[in-house]
């Protein structure tokens, strides 16, 4: 069995026709998106609307009407209004991800009908992976720019909140559908050339996006000015979800090191993984093993001082300081600012 490392064949997922012609299909499946989640955004906004019309009106003839047959209407209809928004947001909550799912298969059928390549082929597996990546990267929650509402820093920030609400699950839920598509071509195509480390490689980035979208809601909306955090970023669930997906990166890149032991670059890879997984031990010993390949190597010299430092291991964090003094002297003075990395906490004791 050999490894393979490149793929020359692939020559039309570079193009620029292609890519136009990605570009061009997928423009009209991203208005969709935006107009399954508009008609989500009405229902929110006419049922708060219409609520608050409601208990404002309330509030204000409560005094006056108290005993009135007209209250008990008034009071009926707002229970009704209350009602009905349960049962359509119930309704709705189901029917959602049906036209997710709908949507994304319509687009790699559309994506399949381009592509001039067999399935089963490199090239094929090549576009619809490209394909894929494209339309989640046209995929986004845009930034308010409405003067009249940024006028208000508190009305712009409520509004703001308003659309992160009610699009961000959508979004995450068809990236996702859209990530675990090009995740199973991927595997298709590593269940035809096991050996191809290339394909393993794409496959593990894959699985790095995925964790992404559990992790970050920035890169998930891709707007770095978000001002609000889903509260559901926090949960167990979503933790898990982020665990699982680096955990399955780390499996390529362990394939990968069994044919291609002596590669730094893997190891590096896996050094930044344990290192969002919290795994102290198993990132240090990546570091160490790049330094087996290449002992001058700056930046993992850099990364592994700063390692020792912050797990308290100051003497083998000062011996690599003595390292970089020789090789990087900035870096040297970089690494000396995370002495104190390592925090201990200060107990008083009283009689």
């Amino acid at each position: 069995m050999y490894a393979t490392t490149q793929r020359d064949s692939c020559v039309v997922f570079n193009t620029a026709a292609f890519q136009d012609r990605i570009d061009t299909l997928s423009e009209p499946f991203v208005n969709s998106f935006a107009r399954i989640n508009r008609n989500y955004v009405f229902f929110h906004t006419f049922f708060i609307l219409a609520l608050s019309i409601g208990l404002i009106f309330f509030g204000l003839t409560f005094s006056h009407s108290m005993q009135s047959t007209a209250m008990a209407f008034w009071l009926a209809g707002i229970f009704v209004t209350v009602f009905t928004y349960l049962v359509l947001l119930f309704y709705l909550q189901g029917r959602r991800p049906e036209k997710l799912m709908q949507l994304r298969d319509e687009y790699l059928d559309a994506t399949q009908e381009c592509i001039p390549f067999d399935p089963g082929t490199l090239e094929y597996h090549c576009c619809i992976t490209e394909a894929i990546v494209h339309l989640i990267g046209q995929l986004r929650i845009p930034p308010v720019e409405n003067s009249f509402i940024l006028a208000s820093e508190t009305f712009s920030y409520l509004v703001e909140k308003f659309r992160i609400w009610t699009r961000w699950k959508d979004l995450l839920k068809l990236k996702e559908m859209l990530l675990l598509s090009s995740i199973q071509e991927h595997i298709r195509l590593i269940k035809k050339h096991p050996a191809d480390l290339e394909a393993h490689s794409s496959l593990a980035s894959n699985y790095i996006a995925l964790a992404t979208l559990y992790q970050d809601p920035k890169k998930l909306t891709l707007n770095d000015n978000l001002c609000w955090t889903p509260p559901e970023y926090e949960s167990e669930e979503m933790q898990k979800k982020f665990e699982m997906a680096l955990e399955r990166a780390l499996e390529e890149y362990h394939i990968m090191d069994e044919y291609a032991p002596s590669d730094p670059w893997v190891h590096a890879q896996r050094a930044t993984l344990y290192k969002e997984l919290d795994r102290a031990e198993e990132e240090q010993c990546e570091y160490e093993q790049i330094l087996e390949f290449e002992p001058e190597n700056t930046e993992t010299l850099l990364r592994l001082g700063k390692l020792y430092f912050r797990k308290g291991e100051n003497a083998k964090g000062l011996k690599i300081y003595d390292q970089l003094q020789h090789l990087d002297t900035e870096k040297s003075q970089e690494i000396l600012a995370h002495y104190d990395a390592y925090s201990v906490e200060e107990y008083s004791f009283s009689n």
